[in-house]
């Protein structure tokens, strides 16, 4: 269950954007936000592991907050700044994979940010989605800097 931010989120890291999040996960780690054209801009708030629970608030909860606010035949673009990511989950990897593939059809665009220090097996799990995307016909980009998104 996702939960809609009142209050300033009390946290050391910069924000995606100036204002809060249109949603955040129960634990506080998740932020989401909600763009025009259609996108989802998600950010790690706070070291955390990519779990099949944030998988799915991802997949599930944030995702349909942003259809709500689509049109027919819109596709969107998908930003995840996952600096913070202590642990990437099979699980996680499992569930966002097949809702990427099962969803392509309304992917424009996709941009990870892994953490910085990933081991190479985390990196190669975030290159097989990238390969698995790829193949389906979305853009799927891997970098360590955002802003020229």
């Amino acid at each position: 269950m996702a939960i809609v931010i009142r209050e300033m989120l009390p946290s050391n890291r910069r924000l995606a954007f100036r204002r809060q999040p249109h949603l955040l996960d129960d634990s506080g780690s998740v932020g989401v936000w909600i763009t025009q054209p259609a996108g989802m801009v998600v950010q790690l708030l706070r070291e955390t592991a990519a779990t099949g629970e944030l998988a799915r608030f991802i997949s599930v909860d944030a995702y349909q907050k942003l259809v709500g606010v689509m049109r027919p035949g819109e596709r969107a673009y998908f930003i995840y700044d996952m600096a913070l990511m202590v642990r990437y989950e099979t699980e996680a990897r499992v569930i966002l994979t097949q809702w990427g593939l099962s969803v392509r059809d309304r992917i424009e665009h996709i941009v990870v940010r892994p953490p910085p220090e990933m081991n190479k097996l985390g990196r190669m799990g975030i290159q097989t989605i990238a390969a698995a995307m790829s193949l389906a016909g979305v853009q799927l980009d891997i970098t360590d800097d955002l802003e020229p998104f």
